[in-house]
């Protein structure tokens, strides 16, 4: 790799201005990838296709990654470079480094991968970010595809012996996760050449937010084992650098006794002793506001910003945000908006929460606050869903073409494009329109914030979904009187974003599927008026507009449905049926292991279970 990027020959410095980034790192990766993945090397092109590239460090998803600040974190940053370079004291071979949300792992992640490719001692950086659509970035399962295709740009001898196992099977990228780093890992790195090792011998690994990886507390901990294992066994050459939150999960898996010996651990804290850092950075960054707004040196004092680094708490995330919200050129303009920052200073704070993220918790609300009263519902509906679709992985229909998530969306609520993109813009402080019209959170505590009501009281996102059920729920209505003809039924729904991958049925199928999904949210029972309304729901005309051959994907758990109904609607929307003649007239059911009857009167609709674990609707009225 070339060394005449922007950190050659430099000292004690670090990379946090999301705005310094070495692009001839990225262009560079760019025909890397584009050369290993022609038609000569098919079996990298698979793997590939089967990692997550927008999760690299050096990805044009995450331009520009959220990196430091010039002259800040050098410390953090010092350490693991020079740990990673063999230049330490610490010999481990595993550096856990790990810190409460806010406090800027990931900028110092990404710095060091920055400064590391630099010195040609980086295999492979990984962000994960808790995200939904497309191009997902905490899949566990494209974790260690990811890193063994970086490591083969790095080293053709790897990559040639990976290409050719991949040639000879396949079945290799889709295998379980310990499966896939004996496969794609361990069994390459051994068939190298001794003499030359393949120039793999020491390079650093860096795994960023393995809390943000999916699969919960179990998958973290398998990865952990897995790498520790590796080490321990000697059967990698690499040093893994591995960034999270001190989840208790997380925290038993570095601190058992087989783990902790092998295994430098440095923890980054919430601290005022990086004041002047926050300092530093909120100086510059004001001053570039100030100098693009084209205003007068008064706008500001050295007041003010010492008010800011007081608010921020020793959290770059905070000041990353206070950058953000001053800077929004679709606000009121910059001066009201430090003003309103300003005026978090003189809240009365006897009430207020004590946790490490009370100054950011209190920012949060404001910027809430601060959405016009006609919008919040709008964005409240669609980060809501986001939420829905990440915990139920919606966006995972097999076979069928699938549009980006926020198309989907817009559709299910009857948002046009100016709309959808109008109330994202409303929260341009704390997330962004990717390229690829993906919402992208520059930062997981916003989502935390909402999603947690001791935190966000009466602005907690869950405060909508009654409302969002309903309107989900007229939508549907509306569709089904639409639907209806003379002879055939026939699906008509108002595609308000168009695409060329979602249509009628498309559109249908998710709704309906979202629809159940917050019906039977657990945790969230339905309200009285629309357990009411659901006993004039047609549920009858599910199986007539349903695309052909898609049940087995339908979202609806009954069990979990009935357990959210009011009590006094329950038996009446939903129940278990053992009529014989159903039996009798379908001897097929009678292997199926449930049988439900949805709906009340001529709206019912026969909804069961069989033996490979698919629910299927079918409109029997005449059975029940």
């Amino acid at each position: 790799m070339s060394n005449t990027g922007i950190l050659q020959g430099a000292h004690d410095i670090v990379l946090n201005n999301p705005h310094l980034n070495d692009n001839s790192i990225r262009v560079e990766n760019q025909t890397i990838h584009n050369t290993i993945t022609d038609k000569k090397r098919p079996g990298l092109k698979k793997l590939l296709n089967a990692s997550m590239p927008d999760a690299f460090y050096d990805s044009s998803a995450r331009d520009p990654p959220p990196s430091c600040h010039p002259g800040t974190r050098f410390d953090f940053i010092d350490a693991i470079t020079g740990w990673g370079l063999g230049a330490s004291q610490q010999t481990e071979r595993i550096l856990w480094m790990y810190g409460p949300a806010g406090v800027g792992k990931s900028a110092v992640a990404q710095s060091c991968a920055e400064l590391l490719a630099e010195k040609s001692k980086l295999g492979a950086a990984l962000f994960f970010s808790r995200s939904v659509g497309l191009n997902k970035r905490d899949d566990p399962h494209r974790l260690f595809t990811s890193l063994s295709y970086q490591i083969a740009t790095k080293s053709k001898p790897f990559g040639d012996i990976l290409n050719h196992n991949i040639q000879n099977d396949p079945t290799l990228v889709t295998k379980s996760i310990r499966e896939q780093f004996q496969e794609l890992l361990v069994k390459p790195l051994s068939q190298l050449e001794l003499d030359t090792a393949g120039g793999v011998e020491g390079l650093v690994i860096i795994i960023d937010g393995l809390d943000e990886c999916g699969g919960g507390p179990e998958m973290h901990c398998d990865v952990v084992e897995i790498i520790v294992a590796s080490v321990r066994n000697r059967t990698t050459p690499f040093r893994w650098v591995i960034l999270s939150r001190p989840e208790t999960h997380i925290v038993g898996s570095f601190t058992r006794n087989n783990t902790r010996t092998i295994s430098y651990h440095l923890e980054i804290r919430v601290s005022r002793d990086i004041d002047n850092e926050i300092t530093l950075y909120l100086t510059a960054e004001l001053g570039k506001i100030q100098q693009r707004s084209g205003l007068p040196d008064s706008w500001l004092s050295e007041r003010d910003v010492g008010v800011f680094v007081n608010l921020s708490a020793g959290l770059f995330i905070y000041a990353a945000t206070v950058i953000r919200f001053v800077g929004n050129h679709k606000s009121l303009g910059p001066v009201d908006q430090l003003r309103a920052v300003l005026a978090l200073a003189n809240r009365d704070k006897e009430t207020g929460p004590v946790h490490p993220l009370s100054e950011l918790d209190f920012f949060y609300t404001l910027i809430v606050h601060c959405i016009p009263s006609e919008i919040l519902p709008r964005i409240y509906a669609i980060l809501l869903l986001l939420v829905l679709a990440r915990e139920t992985n919606l966006q995972s229909y097999k076979n069928y073409k699938q549009p980006v998530m926020t198309v989907i969306i817009a559709n299910i609520l009857g948002l046009s494009e100016p709309q959808f993109r109008s109330a994202c813009g409303s929260l341009h402080s704390v997330l962004e329109l990717d390229s690829q019209l993906e919402i992208i959170f520059y930062h997981a505590s916003f989502m935390d914030f909402l999603e947690d009501s001791k935190r966000s009281g009466e602005f907690c996102i869950y405060s909508c979904l009654g409302s969002l059920r309903l309107k989900l729920l007229q939508r549907l209505n509306g569709i089904h009187a639409g639907s209806i003809g003379s002879s055939d039924v026939l699906i008509s729904v108002d595609i308000v974003w168009p695409d060329p991958d979602l249509d009628n049925t498309g559109v249908y199928h998710r709704l309906v599927d979202m629809f159940f999904c917050l019906c039977q949210w657990q945790g969230h029972p339905l309200d009285r008026s629309t357990s009411k309304a659901l006993l004039d729901f047609q549920f009858h005309l599910i199986p007539l507009l349903w695309p052909h051959g898609y049940f087995g994907s339908f979202a609806l758990h009954p069990s979990s449905l009935k357990k959210n109904i009011c009590a006094d609607f329950r038996d009446q929307i939903i129940r278990k049926t053992y009529n014989p003649t159903v039996y009798l007239s379908k001897p097929s059911l009678a292997v199926w292991s449930k049988l439900y009857v949805l709906g009340y009167g001529k709206n019912k609709v026969l909804f069961w279970k069989n033996e490979y674990n698919y629910w299927y609707l079918s409109p029997y009225p005449t059975l029940f």
